[in-house]
C-alpha cells in the first residue's frame, strides 16, 4: 500500500494520490515533474465501512479537483451510498461515474442505474461476461450477434450500452477480441439504423430478462 494503514483516512488519501501522480507522470519525466501530472478520473475502490469514513475520504479527494484530478467516481457502490454522495452538504464534487458489477446478485443495478441517468452519472459495468453466462446464451444476445455479425460477447456489451448512459469495462487480453469488440458498436449502430424495429425488439427482450422498465 502506498500509505500507512494506521494513518488517518485523510492522510491515507493524500499519500495514495501523491503516489499515483508520481507513477502516472508522462514517460521520461523526472520526479520534479510530478506537479504536471494529473488523473483524468479517480475511482474510489469501494465505500468505506461507515458513511462518515466514506465522506472523509471523498472530501479529501475533492481537494484535488479540478487541477490534479478531473473527475471522481466510486466502485462497488450501493444506491444509498450514491444518494448520500449526491445529497450530502459536505460533498462538493458529485460522482461522475459508478463502476459496479453487472450481475444477478444486484438485480443488474436497475434502480441504481436509473438514479445515475437522472443525475447525469455514467454507469460503468464490469464482470459483464464472467458473471452472466445465462445472458450470453440468451436468445436476444444470440440474435443480435447473428444479425449484426458480431461475437456473442460483443453483442452482450452492445446491449448493455443500449441501456443508456453506460460504458463497459472490457477485460480481454486477446488482441483479436479487442479489435472485434471495438468494431462491434458501429456494426450494431448500422444494424439498428437499417432494422430499427428488430433492434428495439431485441433490446426490449434484453431489458425484460434483466427486469429493466421498458419505456413506451
Amino acid at each position: 500500500m502506498p500509505y500507512n494503514p494506521n494513518a488517518s483516512i485523510t492522510e491515507q488519501v493524500h499519500a495514495s494520490i501523491k503516489s499515483s501522480l508520481h507513477n502516472l507522470r508522462h514517460s521520461g519525466e523526472s520526479s520534479d515533474d510530478d506537479q504536471t501530472a494529473y488523473i483524468d478520473t479517480l475511482v474510489l475502490h469501494s465505500p468505506l465501512p461507515t458513511l462518515d469514513e466514506t465522506l472523509e475520504a471523498w472530501t479529501a479527494i475533492e481537494t484535488y479537483v479540478p487541477h490534479r484530478i478531473r473527475n471522481l467516481g466510486i466502485s462497488n457502490c450501493t444506491l444509498p451510498v450514491l444518494e448520500m454522495l449526491c445529497s450530502s452538504p459536505r460533498v462538493r464534487i458529485r460522482p461522475a461515474v459508478v463502476q459496479n458489477r453487472f450481475y444477478t446478485a444486484t438485480r443488474f443495478d436497475v434502480a441504481l442505474r436509473s438514479f445515475c441517468r437522472d443525475h447525469g452519472i455514467i454507469y460503468q459495468s464490469f464482470w459483464t461476461l464472467t458473471a452472466n453466462p445465462e445472458l450470453l446464451r440468451s436468445a436476444e444476445v444470440q440474435t443480435l450477434a447473428r444479425e449484426a455479425d458480431v461475437s456473442p460477447a460483443a453483442a452482450l456489451y452492445c446491449l448493455v450500452l443500449g441501456l443508456g448512459d453506460t460504458t463497459v469495462l472490457d477485460g480481454t487480453t486477446n488482441e483479436r477480441h479487442m479489435v472485434e469488440d471495438l468494431a462491434a458498436p458501429r456494426k450494431v449502430e448500422r444494424f439498428a439504423a437499417e432494422q430499427p424495429e428488430e433492434w428495439q425488439r431485441v433490446l426490449n427482450g434484453f431489458k425484460r430478462i434483466i427486469r429493466e422498465p421498458i419505456s413506451s
